[in-house]
Order: C-alpha cells, then sequence, then structure tokens
C-alpha cells in the first residue's frame, strides 16, 4: 500500500465507474471511452500490442538452456484483456524456464464484479481470466504482486496515478546517469517491451505526460519496444525525444494509424528526466548477473529467500548451523495477521503489503498439500480504548473490503467459538501456518543445497575475486561460496563485522500448550488478544506468546506459562477449566530492529556512508549525488519479529529483484525504509555517533 497525497484516506482509490450498454460493452464513466469492442476486442489488442511488439518471435527465440525473465510494463491495466492474452501466448511460446513480469498501472481499478463480468465476454480466456479473478487485489492503492501458475507469471499490479507509481520504481537517476549496462552508478533497465494502453489522450490527457516519457527511458534498455494505439504527435515527440525509433504504421479496424518502435539511441538534450530524490542512498550499485548465492540462516527468511532465488534459476547454498526452523521459525503453529492503522506510516504500509501478498502466496501451497495449515480465519480483538478509537476510525476508513469483516458483540463470538465482547477485526483468509513445514516446502527446491549443523564464522570477499563470497567455518575451511551472499540469521547476524552495526535486539518469546478438553469452548478461528490462541491440533491447543525484551534464555519457564494463561483468562473469563495443566511449551528468541520494521536490502560499508554523506549533518535537505557505498552482493533479510510468516516471503521477492535487477515489489519508498542503510542516514541526520 502506498501513500495517497490526493485523499486524506490513506486506503482510498477510485475505482472506475462503467456504464454497461445494452451491447455489453463496458464504458468508463469518467472517461467516456470504451474498455474494449465486443466484436474485435481480442483481435485489436492481439494487433495493437502482441504483434507490433513481436513478442511471439521474441518469445520462441528465448534460450531453453539460460533461465530469465521477460518484463513488460503497461499503462491502463483495465479488465485484464492485455495481460490474458500476453498469458496465453507466453504458455504458447516461451520456454518454461523463463518468467514473464507483467507490471501494469490502473488509477481506476476495475471492482472484482465488473471485472468478472467483462471476462464473461472472452470465452477462451476462461481458465486464465478465473486465475485472474481468485488473485485479483483488493481495491487499495499501491503495489500489488502476484505469483501466478507456480511463479512462472509475476503479475504486479500499481493501483494508482501512473505519474506516481512509475518514478516510484525507480532509484533515482543522477545527471551523469546512462543506458549503459556497465555503469557502476545506476541499477540496470528492465523493461524489454510497453504496452501504452489506457484512454485515448483525447479523454485523458493527463496520463499521457512527459514523465511517462522519461520513466521509460530510464526503465528501458536498447532494443525495448513499444506499442500503442494512438498516433499522437506529442507522443511520437516524448518517446523520439528520449531515443526510441517511432514509427506510425497501420491500426485496426477504424483507426487508421498507431505508433511502435524500439529504443535506439540516448536521449536528446531536450528529454525530460524523472524526478530526482535529493541523497540516493538506496540505489543499489549495479549488479553483475549472478549464477550462485549462499544463504546464512533456515529460518522463515532464509528458505523464503532460497526459494525465491532458486526459482529464478540461480543455484543456492543454505547453511544452518542447527536444524531448518530450529529457531523462531520453530513453533508448531505460526499465525498469518496483520495490524491496521488509521495512519499512513511506513510501518503500517509495509505490514498490509506484505499481508496482501502473503495469503495468496500461501494459499497456493496449502491446496497443494505442501505445507500445513489452516486458513480458519484470524480475530484481532481490540484490548484496549484506544485501540478501540481505531477500531471505529478503520471502519469508515476501510469500507466494503472483502478480505477485512469489522465485528462487535455476538459477532466476536459466532467466528471464534469461545464466548467474547466488544469489538475485533476479522481477517476470513487468514489463518495459522506451520512455520517448519513452510521451510520445508521452500527448501525443497531443484537449485537449492542445505548444509547442515555448521556454523558460519566468517565472510570473505577476496579482492582479487570481484563479487564473489566465502563463507568460512572456525577452522578456516571454505564452507560454502558463491556470487552473492545473503545473511539471514536472526540475531546471529550481529557476528559478522560487515553486519555488527546493525540495531537488532532479541525479544524472548514463549508459548505454552495445553489439552483442548481444559477450554469450556473450543476455537474456530485463531484469536489475538494480547497473546493469541489457535484452534486444536490433535486435541492440543498452543496459547501465547510471551514477551520479554531483558531476557535471552530458551529454557522454559514457569511464569511465562501463568502468564499466557492470565493472558487467555483475561481475554474470556470463564474459558479455562479449573486445574488446567501445561503439557508443554516452547521458547525462543525472535530478532527484531529498533524501529520494528524488517532490516531488508544492500549492507552498507560504514565508514564510506559517513564520508560520503556527512553533510547531511549540517543540512538534511543537502542535495548528494553520490550513490550508495555497499559490499558487492552482500544482502540481508532480518528482524521480522513475530510477524515473520506474513513478512518473509515479500522480503524474499525484495531480495531477488535488488539480485536479479528486476523492478522491486515495492515502492522506492517503502524499500528506503527496509534499508538497512537507514539507520546510518538518521544517525548522520541527527548527529549522532556511528561506531
Amino acid at each position: 500500500m502506498a501513500k495517497s497525497s490526493q485523499h486524506p484516506n490513506p486506503y482510498f482509490i477510485e475505482a472506475a465507474t462503467i456504464d454497461w450498454g445494452a451491447d455489453g460493452v463496458p464504458r468508463a464513466g469518467k472517461y467516456g471511452d470504451i474498455y474494449f469492442s465486443q466484436e474485435s476486442g481480442i483481435s485489436e489488442s492481439r494487433h495493437v500490442f502482441l504483434s507490433h511488439n513481436k513478442l511471439a518471435e521474441r518469445w520462441q527465440a528465448l534460450s531453453k538452456e539460460t533461465p530469465g525473465r521477460f518484463t513488460i510494463i503497461e499503462t491502463g491495466f483495465g479488465t485484464g484483456l492485455n495481460f490474458l492474452l500476453a498469458w496465453q501466448l507466453w504458455q504458447a511460446t516461451a520456454p518454461s524456464n523463463w518468467q514473464l513480469h507483467y507490471i501494469s498501472v490502473e488509477k481506476h481499478p476495475l471492482n472484482s464484479q465488473d471485472l468478472k463480468r467483462a471476462h464473461e465476454s472472452w470465452p477462451e480466456l476462461r481458465d486464465l481470466s478465473s486465475i485472474l479473478q481468485h488473485n485479483y487485489p483488493p481495491l487499495l492503492p499501491g503495489q500489488h504482486r502476484r505469483l501466478l501458475n507456480s511463479a512462472q507469471i509475476c503479475l504486479d499490479l500499481l493501483f494508482g496515478d501512473v505519474l506516481e507509481c512509475l518514478p516510484a520504481l525507480l532509484d533515482s537517476p543522477s545527471p551523469s546517469s546512462t543506458r549503459s549496462e556497465s555503469s557502476p552508478a545506476d541499477r540496470l533497465p528492465c523493461a524489454d517491451a510497453w504496452f501504452l494502453d489506457g484512454f485515448s489522450p483525447a479523454t485523458n490527457p493527463d496520463m499521457w505526460h512527459d514523465t511517462l516519457f522519461s520513466c521509460m527511458g530510464v526503465l528501458s534498455k536498447t532494443g525495448t519496444t513499444f506499442a500503442t494505439f494512438t498516433s499522437a504527435g506529442f507522443v511520437k515527440r516524448g518517446l523520439r525525444a528520449q531515443g526510441f525509433h517511432v514509427d506510425k504504421v497501420t491500426g485496426y479496424g477504424r483507426k487508421r494509424e498507431m505508433l511502435r518502435g524500439t529504443l535506439a539511441s540516448q536521449t536528446t538534450d531536450d528529454a525530460t528526466s524523472p524526478p530526482k530524490v535529493a541523497v540516493p542512498w538506496h540505489r543499489p550499485a549495479a549488479q553483475s548477473q549472478i549464477a550462485s548465492a549462499v544463504v546464512i540462516g533456515a529460518g522463515l527468511g532464509g528458505c523464503s529467500t532460497a526459494r525465491a532465488l532458486a526459482e529464478r534459476g540461480i543455484k543456492v547454498t543454505v547453511i544452518e548451523r542447527n536444524a531448518p526452523a530450529s529457531g523462531a521459525s520453530g513453533n508448531p503453529q505460526g499465525i498469518l495477521y496483520t495490524k491496521l492503522s488509521p495512519a499512513p506510516g511506513d510501518l503500517n504500509q509495509f505490514t498490509l503489503s506484505s499481508f496482501l501478498f502473503a495469503l495468496p502466496y500461501y494459499k497456493a501451497r496449502l491446496d497443494s498439500g505442501a505445507i500445513d495449515g489452516d486458513p480458519c480465519g484470524v480475530l484481532q480483538v481490540a484490548n484496549s480504548e484506544k485501540e478501540i478509537a481505531q477500531f471505529i476510525q478503520l471502519k469508515q476508513l476501510l469500507k466494503n473490503q472483502d478480505w477485512l469483516q469489522f465485528l462487535s458483540g455476538d459477532e466476536l463470538t459466532k467466528a471464534s467459538g469461545i464466548p467474547l465482547t466488544g469489538c475485533g477485526y476479522f481477517y476470513p483468509s487468514a489463518g495459522w501456518l506451520s512455520p517448519p513445514s513452510v521451510c520445508s516446502a521452500n527448501l525443497k527446491q531443484s537449485n537449492i543445497r542445505v548444509i547442515t549443523h555448521c556454523e558460519a564464522i566468517s565472510l570473505v570477499n577476496e579482492p582479487n575475486q570481484g563479487e564473489h563470497w566465502q563463507v568460512h567455518d572456525r577452522s578456516g575451511n571454505i564452507i560454502a561460496e558463491g556470487d552473492a551472499l545473503i545473511i539471514t540469521n536472526s540475531n546471529d547476524a550481529l557476528q559478522f563485522p560487515q553486519t555488527q552495526h546493525l540495531p537488532i535486539k532479541p525479544i524472548r518469546g514463549q508459548i505454552s500448550y495445553i489439552d483442548d478438553a481444559s477450554l469450556t469452548h473450543s476455537p474456530k478461528c485463531v484469536v489475538c488478544h494480547e497473546g493469541y490462541i489457535a484452534p486444536s491440533i490433535d486435541g492440543e491447543l498452543c496459547i501465547g506468546a510471551s514477551f520479554n525484551l531483558h531476557d535471552s534464555d530458551t529454557d522454559l519457564q514457569q511464569r511465562d506459562h501463568e502468564w499466557n494463561l492470565a493472558q487467555l483468562d483475561s481475554l474470556s473469563p470463564g474459558l479455562i477449566k479449573e486445574g488446567v495443566r501445561i503439557t508443554g511449551g516452547r521458547a525462543s528468541l525472535r530478532c527484531s530492529s529498533a524501529d520494528y520494521l524488517p532490516i531488508v536490502g544492500a549492507a552498507p560499508i560504514v565508514a564510506d556512508f559517513v564520508k560520503h554523506y556527512a553533510a547531511l549533518g549540517k543540512d538534511a535537505r543537502t542535495r548528494i549525488d553520490t550513490p550508495a557505498s555497499n559490499y558487492p552482493n552482500l544482502y540481508i533479510n532480518v528482524g521480522h519479529g513475530s510477524r515473520g510468516l506474513t513478512s518473509t516471503p515479500l522480503c524474499a521477492e525484495l531480495i531477488a529483484s535488488y539480485l536479479c535487477g528486476e523492478i522491486r515489489p515495492l515502492p522506492r519508498q517503502l524499500c528506503e525504509s527496509l534499508s538497512p542503510a537507514r539507520f546510518l542516514i538518521r544517525k548522520l541526520i541527527r548527529k549522532q555517533a556511528i561506531e
């Protein structure tokens, strides 16, 4: 979810208003234009976008030996017709080891009912349109990623204004930036083809803006193609200024002319540039193509990262000092949930984005039986006057959302199966999962090798080896090596000199087991309060979890068992029968950051940051063009706290996008908020000592 600069409600987006004519053709009430022709919509889309980007020929020529990714960026998702046709063609022509990355921006998304009605016009696309409907994001502003067909299709839907969404994909280029793939200061261009759709310049002039053309120039590489139904002169001039060779060709049907073209040269002197940020400290250095990676840690963060990289054809070695999921990821039941806020802060935006990504991510695995769990629903009870006030606010801000229900009174008892009063949020598609089964499933990839009961002691990047990393054991022997290295070993990340500056802290948590017969009522869903209770497994209930910042002991403690029981009793007095007996439990240390956001991104070289950005201490608004100085191909993915099930899938996609030179699954603002370097920048601005 992204901030909305146009509306006081951070969750608001203006959905499309559809006028359905007697001919069955959907028309946009705001623009007075049709989405597609009832007679020739499919043929027109194929002619304009598929044929004139030469997709069939290009996809048939992709290497069957070397995996890769082909990226299409579209302006105007609309009914999804162009996406469905591209998907259909991809299945028919592209090698199975390639992924189609389809990025589409839509300012006024259709609601799910109108989307389904539009799809009824195309019986030949029924199977694909049904999958799209089941994975269609809720109507919330921001960047929504969906992995379809076992991740062979990566769909990013950006709900918002194209003039805000496209710049948010960029790492602000410096004035000296070029499209050279050897440039050390810039990310590699990602787009292979553009579908310039959306309504015509005559009815929707705001979209056809220099910002669109300048973002196309930055995101495109030599050979990137585009196609559009319009032939407007200013569109042609804007594209030519960005270096595109533009042809005017025959359009479809009654449209006499359209434009197509290829990026062939550098921008002209009068070309516009995208908006720049003052200090591009987040901009990662350009990466050489990686073939292998080492992941340290086999908890939820490490296993999800390994899977994301392996799905992209990278050979991954995972090093774990114990067994997979032996730390905080080893609890029998983990809760898939989020906490909402009326304020659009970065923490709220990230947690909601990761939750909405995690729901379909896990559902496919649950449906296939690959992981254990139950999407029984999660009820989050409002516990205090402050939380009740927020509940009232959010009920107004988040109306008519099918992924969230606002319950009160008897509705709480009906949903949960236990006596409750007050109010709370119910997430009907969420539930509990077995973290060990999630880790195990993620490691079952042909490209992943797991080394267990082996501790990584030092990380070595030899100067004469470029971006190649070695991991050594206590005796100095090489455990594993690869082109990239990702640290995901929770609190133990502090043992390495490259990451010892990170402000992470262990938080002890203990869960308790009791018999289902110990309660007067059995929960039907997960109930979160000051602790949580989940439905029983084989007659045993899991309750918890305690929260202790000042204790790093992982032995079971009676006081924490008593705390867990006390919280459950305060949630529903009389629920616990007399003489309840604790049958077992588990204690572990969560890893949390100073600001409670995960730490995900490139590992910064502290001394270089201090030197390059020292001027921020005098004026935080100082413009500095120097890009970030990071250890080559060294990344971090830690600090997920108690929400690792929810946050690690999206963070794994973010790490993979950095290492593979892809467009990220999150806007730049949130990537900066997750970056390991954010703490250094804050200290420099506040003139605090950096050790």
